[in-house]
């Protein structure tokens, strides 16, 4: 194997000084696995690395010789080796930091900078253009080389981007006590103006300011176009005063306007709060947006009004970002994808809503911030639907066995159940709902009492609290997802590569075998369409949104290899066919249904003894709890 380019000048150099002799070209040559001319022209590079230093490199008969080692040449190489890229990846952003900075180079340049070939050059090219494309820049050829040419706006965005990413640290020459002076400057213009922002807002801001001077200081400004707010114009002119008075640089009008926006766009800054306007367009577009997931969903997000208010108010910032084309990182995106797969598909399917009725696309790394507002919608809603049940108590062995028997009720399920009180036989006869959801009785109730009831022990036994268990249980949870499981429905080793396959195939057999009518058999489809069914962990549950479902059923799927979904990849496919009449009886199914799906451990066992009994057991632990 060939050794890594860019460590060529470094190891040649470890060999000089492990040899302490005369070094033969050709061994050299064999020992870094390139050629000898390599060789020659990296020894040439090394003397230039030394000339500041007592130490060269000479050539004499096929042999090269170190001379003069000393302590400065060991520091310049020992500093050159830690700050040479060593992989593809941080070549690639090193080569991103410096066209983001310096705009052009040529392929022989960035060869003896990076101490590679020119063919590793430009395959590391290909990569950075495929990551510049977002941002609508390209690397054009020009008479110097090559040229990065787009929108100044978006050659800062995506300074900023792989900046937040941790990704480059370019040097915008300022020093601490300028860097000091903006960031007091923002924080002022916070407490005068009375912003709630916090300290990664405050942090986005100062690195927009620190951009915003070195592209000013190189005569790369941005155009005003008068279309800011009044008020937000003052709060960035009031900024760019102070910082300019410090930096000793003025900010044009376009400047100020690009940072009003950049201040709009900050999370929780709460300057756009003043356009009712837009406000109420965006909490109807919510409105709107959660009734259609209520209605393939089973859900009730639509009435929630904490819900409506917290979108909207993000949202607005949002648009700020999307409508100024400013890409963000979302740090978080991946554990939200893994451990709320259920939020992140309903954000999906809205985020493809909101973006037809507000115009703009809305990026994966923004659907991740929706989903964590409609996590916690779904989690209020949890609470809502599982309030503790009231039981009354019917005890006939006495004052004292009553209250134990109460007091063991307390102490097993005090955050399930509410104890109205103890009653007598005739009294159970006369209970109603509103009395009580159950009854707990040491003796059998006749079959005149209207409300459910079950005999349990004066000292209330493990096999009580185990058939309380499972009556609350079936209570919360009145359908059994494990019912929904067929062998008939159950596919192993499918040989398909498309997803549109997938959702043929196993709609068509849901349709053949009698489950579904042929409007539900197409609606897997249509649903596909309006955002992606995979949740993670190799897992997509497509389900239907239209149309007859005879029997409730869940079609399920092992492909022989995983396939490419839209994001990542998918092996196991569970395709749900219910209708919305079940849903809305049963709203928690999609909670339950991934609360155990989301089990690496499960779908991994799963995917390798390919048995659907696993499936079932899953959802038979689910259901005694």
């Amino acid at each position: 194997m060939k050794s890594q380019p860019e460590n060529r000048i470094t190891g040649l150099w470890k060999l000089l000084i492990e040899t302490q002799k005369p070094l033969r070209l050709d061994a050299a040559a064999a020992a870094l696995d390139v050629s000898e001319k390599t060789v020659r022209r990296d020894l040439t590079r090394l003397n230039q690395i030394l000339q500041d230093t007592d130490c060269k490199v000479e050539l004499h008969k096929g042999m090269c010789i170190l001379q003069g080692l000393s302590r400065d040449a060991e520091d310049v190489m020992s500093a050159l080796q830690t700050g040479i890229p060593e992989t593809q990846s941080e070549r690639v952003d090193w080569l991103a930091s410096w066209f983001l900075m310096n705009g052009k180079a040529t392929l022989q340049s960035l060869a003896d900078r990076l101490y590679i070939s020119e063919s590793t050059i430009k395959h590391d090219l290909s990569v950075l253009k495929n990551k510049l494309k977002p941002f609508q820049l390209s690397l054009e050829r020009c008479s110097s080389g090559l040229r990065l040419e787009g929108p100044e706006e978006q050659i800062r965005n995506c300074l900023m981007y792989w900046m937040r990413a941790g990704r480059i640290r370019p040097d915008f020459g300022m020093d601490a006590s300028q860097v000091s002076c903006a960031r007091q400057a923002i924080q002022n213009m916070v407490d005068q103006a009375d912003l709630t922002m916090d300290e990664a807002a405050m942090q986005n801001l100062l690195l927009h300011l620190e951009i915003a001077g070195y592209r000013i200081r190189n005569g790369q400004v941005l155009e005003n176009t008068g279309t800011t707010p009044a008020y937000l114009w003052q709060l960035a002119a009031d900024l760019t005063e102070a910082v300019a008075s410090a930096w000793s640089l003025d900010f044009p009008p376009g400047e100020t306007e690009n940072l009003a926006w950049h201040i709009a766009a900050q999370k929780q800054s709460g300057v756009l709060h003043e356009d009712e306007e837009q406000k109420r367009m965006l909490i109807s577009a919510v409105q709107e947006t959660m009734v259609a997931v209520d209605r393939i969903y089973g859900t009730s997000l639509a009435r929630d009004s904490v819900l409506a208010a917290g979108l909207a108010a993000h949202l607005s910032v949002v648009l700020v970002r999307l409508r100024h084309d400013m890409v963000i990182d979302n740090p978080i995106l991946k554990e939200i994808r893994s451990q709320y797969p259920y939020a992140m598909e309903i954000a999906q399917l809205a985020a493809v809503q909101l973006q037809d009725m507000l115009g703009c696309p809305i990026p994966l790394s923004e659907i991740g911030y929706l989903a964590v507002h409609i996590g916690g919608s779904l989690v209020r809603s949890s609470k809502h639907h599982t309030r503790r049940k009231k039981a009354a108590v019917v005890c006939t062995t006495g004052m004292g066995t009553s209250l134990l028997l109460l007091a063991r009720i307390s102490e097993q399920f005090g955050d399930d159940l509410d104890v109205t009180g103890t009653f007598t036989l005739r009294q159970a006869l006369e209970l109603s709902a509103e009395d009580a959801d159950v009854i707990l009785s040491t003796v059998r109730l006749p079959e005149t009492v209207r409300l459910p009831w079950l005999q349990i022990t004066p000292l209330l036994t493990d096999s009580d609290v185990f058939r309380i268990q499972n009556h609350l249980q079936r209570v919360r949870f009145p359908i059994s997802i494990q019912s929904l499981f067929h062998d008939g429905l159950f596919f192993r080793d499918l040989n398909f590569t498309d997803r549109s396959d997938i959702l043929d195939f196993l709609s068509d057999q849901l349709l053949s075998q009698g489950y579904i009518d042929s409007t539900a058999c197409a609606s897997f489809a249509t649903r596909e369409t309006l955002g992606t069914t995979e949740i993670g962990n190799m897992v997509a549950v497509p389900h239907c949104m239209e149309g007859t479902v005879h029997t409730p059923a869940i079609a399920v799927a092992i492909l022989s290899e995983p396939v490419l979904w839209e994001f990542s990849l998918v092996q196991v496919v569970l395709m749900i066919a219910v209708s919305g009449e079940f849903l809305r009886k049963e709203n928690e199914l999609f909670l339950r249904l991934y609360k155990q799906l989301a089990s690496p451990a499960m779908i991994r066992n799963l995917i390798q003894t390919r048995h659907l009994d696993l499936l079932k057991d899953a959802f038979t632990k689910e259901e005694i709890g």
